[in-house]
């Protein structure tokens, strides 16, 4: 749902983009912004929970910020979903006139 979403948006997506040390991010939003959409079934147990906050932690280390939502968002509130992403782009976008921020280059796998 969430690649849908961002596709009808415009955006380029890729999906379960390889992360060292990390395994698989489930969405790359133009090649800058990570997306893990988070069901409560698999993350609700203190391990799952240890074990999100380690991957989140190896996206910020490696370049790639990463937002974590729900399926109750993507499902319940769509337009907000986009609009944060669109956001957290325009933050994180590479800005030629001031070079200050750039994209990471993360390969597909």
């Amino acid at each position: 749902m969430a690649r849908y979403l961002l596709e009808e948006a415009g955006l380029t997506v890729e999906m379960q983009v390889k992360i060292p040390g990390m395994g698989h991010l489930d969405l790359l939003v133009d090649g800058l912004l990570g997306i893990e959409t988070d069901g409560f079934d698999h993350h609700s147990s203190r391990s799952a929970y240890r074990e999100d906050r380690r991957r989140w932690n190896v996206t910020v280390v490696r370049g790639v910020p990463t937002l974590r939502v729900t399926f109750e968002m993507l499902a319940g509130k769509p337009q907000e979903f986009v609009l944060m992403v669109q956001r957290a782009l325009a933050t994180y976008a590479v800005r030629s006139d001031s070079g200050h921020r750039r994209a990471v280059d993360v390969p597909a796998q």
